[in-house]
């Protein structure tokens, strides 16, 4: 496991002055960012090669609130690659070591210059290793949805939602979703599918789904066509 300590910053706290879902995101992507840098198969070098991973999907597991000015570990593995497809667990823990946060991931490895899917290596996933992954429940990849959306107001791209792919930060979609959570709600589950990326301008259309133990937001472009699906269960 590659892992990085840090301390809840201000910055990352909700109302509460507990570490919210979008900064736990941002953690476990940098985590797995840094591991990557530090193997020398970072940023730079998927630019030489003309390849990126690509985000498909995520599961996150909340267990108990890291609080402002807590101490806290983030830790990332592999735990398989097939095909174009890559899996990656992540964790974050008190100083204890006690689990906070469990997180299941599912990348895919894509050329740059045709953005379609590319087998994966074995020089691109063997300096990462292979761990057993988490023991968590399988929600599957795919969020069906059932009824009628409320369709709520488009909003436009800006230019901070972006990152070095020059797409919608894969974190941002989730700050996004957050907008139409309740504040007294309390998340146990998170689920992400990406099914295209948004770009700088690109307007984002939001239909909200919600039932008695779930809120689903559709991030749609105006055709209806998803950019991301984000669920929370409660």
């Amino acid at each position: 496991m590659y892992s990085f300590r840090s301390k809840v910053r201000y910055s990352e706290v909700n109302k509460d002055g507990k570490l919210d879902i979008p900064s736990i995101i941002n953690y476990f992507q940098d985590c797995s960012t840094f591991q990557s840098e530090s193997l020398g198969l970072g940023v730079e070098h998927l630019k030489k090669e003309k390849r990126a991973w690509l985000l498909n999907a995520w599961q996150v597991e909340f267990i108990k609130d890291a609080y402002l000015m807590e101490d806290i570990e983030i830790g990332t593995w592999s735990w398989g690659a097939k095909g174009i497809y890559g899996h990656r667990n992540f964790v974050l823990n008190d100083a204890k070591g006690n689990r906070l946060v469990n997180g299941n991931s599912l990348w895919v490895f894509t050329d740059i210059t045709t953005g379609k899917p590319v087998i994966v290596e074995p020089k691109d996933i063997e300096p990462y290793g292979i761990e057993p992954p988490i023991d968590m429940t399988d929600y599957g990849r795919k969020i069906k949805i059932e009824g009628n959306g409320e369709q709520y107001t488009s909003f436009k791209v800006r230019k901070y939602h972006i990152d070095t792919n020059g797409h919608v930060n894969n974190a941002v979609y989730v700050q996004f979703a957050t907008e139409y959570l309740n504040d007294d709600i309390r998340v146990k589950v998170l689920r992400v599918e990406y099914r295209k990326p948004a770009v700088y301008g690109d307007v984002i259309y939001p239909v909200i789904y919600r039932d008695g133990s779930s809120l689903t937001v559709l991030l749609n472009d105006e055709k209806g066509s998803g950019y991301a699906k984000v669920q929370f269960i409660y």
